[in-house]
């Protein structure tokens, strides 16, 4: 397990005039540099002796702390990076029309080597935002608020294919466009569990996930429960955050947010599936926050690692308090994967901003936390700042 205690070498991502509520969302570490994407502004160095202007994107040394001299211009947030297979390119999808200063529909292909856009690709796909992005092979997998949801594109040019035409998304949850908010693959790379909003995929009715066998030709696995279709908080009618395969690809891990309701339902739940092809199917088990928002998760062998900002684990009777046996966690925890139960550790993640934790990122050196508030970690003098993001090592 990763320490409680954060290390105390990382950047840090401040509030200004400019970006109020400043965060990161992304993490991604390519060739021994760390870049993170989200709203930002103005970073700072560990020691607050040197301020540097950046636009929504920043790399640092993950060693060390040190922000690098890279600093390009989205004009809008950062959702996604993903590194090309020879690490020369990141693709970066996000809220942006521009990018260093052109044209781009939220998605470009940023050349490290020559440090400009790639003026050859280009994504033509009518949209409003990029929320996910994962190289599969030859194609580039892209999710976001565009019809169907999801399409693969060619890596080198943009241009789409027909690979996911037999399973796109329709329909909407309710004040929502439809949408494919996150998406993972198994590790064999044979299924993928698509979130978001909409109310079909591939013509089969589906809300909030679906698990879509790969191949040749996708399609629409059997798998559903009917526990999606129930309702949360009327202003949160979509509401799966995120999800994440366990390593052996035997379970996958849904995220939630949606407001205080009955057990019964998965509002503000961390939630553990089996991706058995068949209807009616039944979580391992549910974890329940009380009313209280996740965001972010990531499955290991030891634990299901979950952020966001949350004030409790272990709380199905909670409605916004601490119901009979709840856990203090506030805005990161670990639950064990066997018994669906808080574990132990407890680092803690400060909730003040109420955005909380966006990226739960795993790498040689411990977990790294990528979120919108100021404090992460406990240390011999309490809770330490480590606005927007931090590293609980190993």
């Amino acid at each position: 397990m990763p320490k409680e205690n954060a290390v105390n070498y990382t950047p840090r991502v401040v509030d200004d005039t400019v970006v109020n509520e400043a965060g990161v969302r992304e993490l991604k570490q390519v060739n021994g540099t760390m870049y993170a994407g989200g709203a930002i502004h103005k970073v700072l160095n560990s020691a607050r002796t040197h301020t540097y202007t950046r636009h929504n994107l920043f790399s640092f040394d993950p060693g060390n702390g040190h922000v690098t001299e890279w600093a390009p211009n989205a004009d809008g947030d950062v959702y996604a990076i993903e590194p090309s297979a020879d690490h020369r390119y990141l693709y970066i999808g996000g809220d942006f029309d521009t990018f260093d200063g052109v044209p781009a529909n939220n998605l470009v292909r940023y050349d490290l080597q020559q440090s400009h856009v790639d003026a050859g690709f280009s994504f033509p796909v009518n949209t409003n935002r990029v929320s996910d992005l994962q190289l599969v092979g030859n194609q580039l997998f892209v999710s976001g608020n565009f019809t169907g949801g999801i399409v693969a594109v060619d890596p080198s040019t943009g241009a789409p294919n027909s690979y996911f035409n037999n399973v796109q998304a329709t329909g909407n949850q309710s004040g929502f466009t439809t949408r494919i908010y996150r998406f993972a693959l198994n590790p064999a790379q044979t299924q993928m569990v698509v979130i978001g909003s909409f109310t079909a995929i591939g013509g089969q009715p589906r809300q909030q996930v679906a698990l879509i066998n790969l191949g040749i030709s996708p399609s629409v696995s059997p798998w559903y429960s009917s526990l999606w279709d129930l309702s949360c908080s009327a202003s949160w009618r979509w509401y799966s955050q995120d999800v994440d395969w366990s390593p052996d690809g035997s379970t996958f891990a849904v995220v939630t947010t949606g407001g205080p309701s009955a057990a019964v339902k998965l509002c503000d739940s961390a939630s553990l599936w089996h991706p058995t092809a068949a209807p009616n199917q039944q979580p391992i088990w549910v974890n329940h926050s009380g009313g209280d928002t996740f965001h972010s998760v990531n499955v290991t062998n030891r634990a299901v690692f979950v952020s966001g900002h949350f004030r409790w684990l272990d709380n199905p009777a909670g409605r916004d308090d601490a119901g009979p046996g709840a856990k203090v966690r506030e805005g990161i925890g670990a639950i064990d994967p066997t018994t669906g139960k808080a574990k132990a550790w407890n680092p803690f993640k400060s909730i003040e901003g109420g955005k909380g934790g966006y990226r739960l990122y795993f790498t040689g050196r411990g977990l790294w936390v990528g979120h919108f508030e100021k404090y992460l970690g406990t240390g011999p003098r309490g809770h330490e700042v480590h606005q927007g993001v931090g590293l609980l090592p190993f």
